[in-house]
């Protein structure tokens, strides 16, 4: 009985000799997720069944940045429809940045704002006021200063050459 020796498949492993290929890819939107269903083959040669699932959330962006989403896709991603490719695209975390640099910071480290220093200086006595308010205007000290700048003007020589 050479026909009992030989072992018949069945017809759906028939149907998948035959075809060979893997399924196309598939997405459906349901309830706010997005299931992504692809076929592959693992390292045995054996079709696997690969299903992703999203969370579609809508958020409110600036208008540049819903602009910039407008923008021509360009190189490797040319061909691909708006938005981010989920397998060319991913987002690992959201970064919060915070700017170090502000006005307030930059107004702390102003000298002229420091009160442990003092803008006005006396030009009679190098006080810590202005020469108007000096208690020393009008004194000897206020004449021995007027004194040294008249000597001081005196002794500079201003040579002309005529020719």
């Amino acid at each position: 009985m050479p026909a009992a020796d030989t072992i018949k498949s069945s017809w759906a492993d028939e149907v998948e000799l035959d075809y060979g290929g893997l399924p196309p890819t598939t997405e459906t939107v349901e309830n706010g997720h997005k299931y992504v269903t692809e076929y592959k083959y693992n390292k045995d040669d054996k079709k696997v069944k690969v299903v992703r699932t999203y969370k579609i959330s809508k958020e409110v962006v600036p208008k540049t940045v819903a602009k910039r989403r407008t923008w021509a896709k360009f190189g490797d991603s040319k061909n691909d429809k708006p938005g981010p490719n989920s397998q060319t695209t991913m987002v690992s975390e959201e970064i919060f940045m915070q700017f170090l640099n502000s006005k307030e910071e930059e107004k702390a480290n102003d000298p002229l704002l420091d009160p442990s220093k003092n803008i006005a200086k006396c030009r009679i006595c190098n006080g810590e006021h202005w020469s108007v308010n000096c208690p020393y205007k009008g004194t000897a000290m206020d004449t021995n200063l007027m004194e040294k700048k008249a000597a001081a003007a005196a002794t500079a020589v201003i040579v002309i050459v005529v020719v």
